[in-house]
């Protein structure tokens, strides 16, 4: 059975100062009760949060000034981007200060310094996806930028971003680091990619034919609509397929054969990717859709 503090902590989700508790009604004994955690100092966050890299975002978000605000890798997973594995249980918190603010200075908070637009998300301050895009290629790789920005730019999204958006935040940036990175970034960004994995087989796609197409749509005879295809090069009649883990639910995969049939028949060659494909780089996966492309090329030409 809960306590009466842990039940009034588990009602206060995030994270007060010492002297916030006390004003609240909290005695000191109760702050350093186990119904409270103190991720930082001076801090102090519900024990019900028991994610380390939460209770953290947490205690510097009540430690922040008012014109602070989450930048980086922080402001990414904030907006919901597609971060690397890597980052997943980041156990650090990216924080920015106006140009001309001195930075937080505190064990296990990146300080910044930087004079970004600004937006609020879950009542937290956060620099604008546009300028978040910029500042994520000092950390990751060119084909890891590239799948934020397909993410950001897709039209799936309700509110998708437009290229020239992130064209404009790297104009302001000019001179910035990392700059070069996102550039390269960017040129290879496009509208249409659905998934990060899907964005990861276009890139090594590109490292050996002609970009693809997204998002075709094969249309039967009758012009019904049959499927739309991940990547394709329509004029060849081949397309690749990305299935992510939700095509293994047997009614999906049910569903899948009946798709791949009607695009048989229609005299498309279809390849299908999985998570495992890309385990060694995807090496194996490229020279099999290679040679699928050379095979038809030769047919279309013949």
């Amino acid at each position: 059975m809960l306590d009466g503090v842990t039940m009034r902590a588990m009602d206060t989700p995030h994270g007060f100062t010492v002297r916030t508790g006390l004003e609240r009604g909290y005695s000191a004994a109760e702050l350093r009760s186990m119904a409270f955690t103190a991720p930082a100092r001076g801090v102090r966050i519900t024990a019900a949060i028991g994610d380390e890299g939460r209770a953290l975002l947490e205690a510097v978000r009540a430690l922040a000034q008012d014109d602070q605000f989450f930048s980086h890798t922080t402001a990414a997973r904030i907006h919901g981007m597609p971060l690397p594995g890597r980052f997943e249980q980041e156990a650090r918190v990216h924080l920015a200060s106006p140009t001309g603010r001195a930075r937080m200075h505190r064990p296990g908070v990146v300080g910044h310094r930087l004079k970004s637009a600004t937006t609020e998300v879950d009542g937290m301050r956060v620099e604008a996806r546009a300028d978040a895009f910029v500042h994520l290629a000092t950390l990751l790789t060119v084909e890891e930028l590239v799948a934020v920005g397909d993410w950001l730019v897709s039209r799936k999204r309700r509110e998708a971003m437009a290229l020239e958006e992130l064209t404009e935040a790297l104009r302001r940036y000019a001179g910035a680091r990392g700059l070069n990175r996102a550039r390269r970034a960017l040129a290879l960004v496009r509208v249409g990619a659905e998934s990060p994995r899907e964005s990861l087989v276009r890139l090594l796609i590109l490292r050996a034919l002609p970009e693809p197409v997204l998002q075709h749509e094969v249309l039967d005879a009758a012009g019904c609509f049959v499927a739309r295809l991940d990547l394709s090069w329509p004029h060849l009649r081949l397309g690749v397929e990305y299935d992510g883990e939700h095509h293994e639910d047997p009614e999906q995969r049910a569903r899948d054969a009946v798709r791949l049939a009607r695009l048989r028949a229609e005299g498309w060659c279809i390849i299908t990717v999985t998570r495992d494909d890309l385990a060694d780089g995807g090496e194996a996966l490229l020279r099999t859709i290679v040679a699928a492309h050379r095979r038809y090329s030769s047919w279309e030409a013949a």
